[in-house]
């Protein structure tokens, strides 16, 4: 989606200073009626848990808040927990399952240009994929360096795989002895006699 400034950068790229600036960051306002909106479609359709309430995420709360964290929990299976806090900037800051954290937008300066359609767009591609079809994340340390956090979200519309690192420290208070955690996260039960809307 092309962004609302379509700055002209001639070619060579945005200037230094695109990177730093934010042009009306207010625009991303909606997200958070928005995210509302899907957080209330996948309780109708699913069965869920809905905890709200602040100090739910000491990661994703560390910027300021505009309202209170939302976490959905399936009910049954091994469905991957959502938890959804709503920054000030405005935007979002998600974590799906143990480990797979995303914002939206990603950025948000100038340089990157993004747009409330098309970050929330992303931002239901993903909630979708973990309710529908569920994802697979691990965490493994090798013998020398820093731990390694895999996940991949697959469906027949979307597919999307990465990884990060994690400090071996950490990844060692983690694993607890273990030398890998795999969690295959399934889809989300859906209510009894209910088709979901899409």
């Amino acid at each position: 989606m092309v962004g609302r400034f379509n700055w002209d950068w001639s070619g060579d790229g945005p200037p230094e200073e695109a990177y730093s600036r934010v042009t009306e960051p207010e625009r991303f306002g909606p997200l958070h009626d928005w995210a509302l909106a899907t957080v209330a479609r996948l309780q109708r359709d699913y069965d869920v848990d809905r905890v709200e309430g602040e100090n739910m995420d000491p990661y994703l709360e560390r910027f300021p808040l505009s309202r209170p964290t939302i976490k959905l929990t399936p009910l049954q299976d091994f469905g991957a927990p959502i938890i959804i806090a709503f920054t000030d900037f405005p935007g979002l800051a998600v974590r799906a399952g143990r480990w797979f954290t995303e914002w939206y937008p990603s950025c948000g300066c100038d340089a990157c240009d993004e747009m409330p359609e098309g970050a929330f767009q992303d931002f239901t591609e993903l909630l979708d994929c973990v309710v529908t079809v569920g994802f697979r994340e691990s965490l493994s340390l090798p013998r020398r360096g820093d731990g390694r956090i895999t996940r991949e979200f697959r469906s027949d519309e979307y597919h999307r795989s990465g990884g990060s690192r994690i400090s071996r420290d950490r990844a060692l208070a983690i694993l607890d002895g273990q030398n890998q955690i795999a969690l295959e996260w399934t889809p989300w039960p859906r209510k009894p006699h209910h088709t979901t809307s899409r």
